[in-house]
């Protein structure tokens, strides 16, 4: 399923497929490129990711926002019952897919012999 890609203050881009979201976190004023260049890395640092180069103003000389790269959240899906590590190999890359997302490697039982999880992107 596609979702649509929405630009707006604070909501996250999500990508089918992709294992990362973009977020437009507020920065405070940015005056300029060079401003941007110094304030924003240390506003993706601090959210745990990486400036994607962008950045723009959102209220004239009080807000803009930088653009930032951040590890989309990982969640468990269920797969069915999964008896080792091979039938994981073979079942989790689907079940993600299937999700437009990419299996992280990892999996667990939540009832044996009837259902297991699989960790998705």
């Amino acid at each position: 399923m596609t979702r649509p890609l929405l630009l707006a203050l604070g909501l996250a881009l999500t990508l089918p497929g992709a294992a990362f979201a973009q977020q437009a976190i507020e920065a405070g004023p940015i005056w300029n490129q060079n401003h941007a260049n110094q304030v924003c890395p240390a506003v993706a640092a601090a959210h745990g990711g990486s400036w994607t180069g962008h950045w723009w103003t959102t209220i004239p000389s009080e807000m803009s926002v930088c653009q930032v790269q951040v590890a989309a959240p990982a969640r468990a899906v269920e797969a069915g019952p999964i008896w080792n590590q091979g039938h994981a190999d073979q079942v989790c890359p689907a079940v993600a897919a299937s999700h437009g997302a990419q299996w992280t490697g990892h999996w667990w039982t939540t009832i044996p012999n009837e259902m297991s999880v699989c960790q998705i992107r």
